[in-house]
């Protein structure tokens, strides 16, 4: 049960840590315009948010390893997996989304 829970834990740092990629991203795109790189900026901001949709795919995958591989003891309830694959979910479609929005306002 331990691991399960622990599973969880680290898949939801995997959506933190995708998050403050995306995050990055964003700020480096839009604000991170100097007289001298435009496109520059906004390529890289593109790249750190396709980096943050890269990290939660893979702590996905990891995730949904550890939960193939450990199984509750039988009669032992299972931790609820939905909240943290939501999260996981939602923060792969926003960073996707946000590749798609930084890439059409490139300058």
């Amino acid at each position: 049960m331990r691991d399960l829970l622990a599973s969880n834990r680290t898949l939801l740092a995997w959506v933190r840590t995708s998050i403050s990629f995306a995050g990055l991203g964003f700020v480096v795109a839009k604000f991170g315009r100097g007289a001298h790189l435009p496109r520059v900026a906004g390529y890289l901001g593109i790249f750190l948010a396709l980096i943050g949709l890269l990290l939660i795919v893979s702590g996905y995958a990891q995730h949904s390893s550890v939960v193939r591989q450990e199984a509750p003891p039988p009669g032992a309830p299972a931790p609820a997996r939905w909240p943290a694959v939501l999260a996981a979910a939602c923060c792969a479609v926003t960073c996707a989304l946000l590749v798609v929005y930084l890439a059409v306002t490139a300058p």
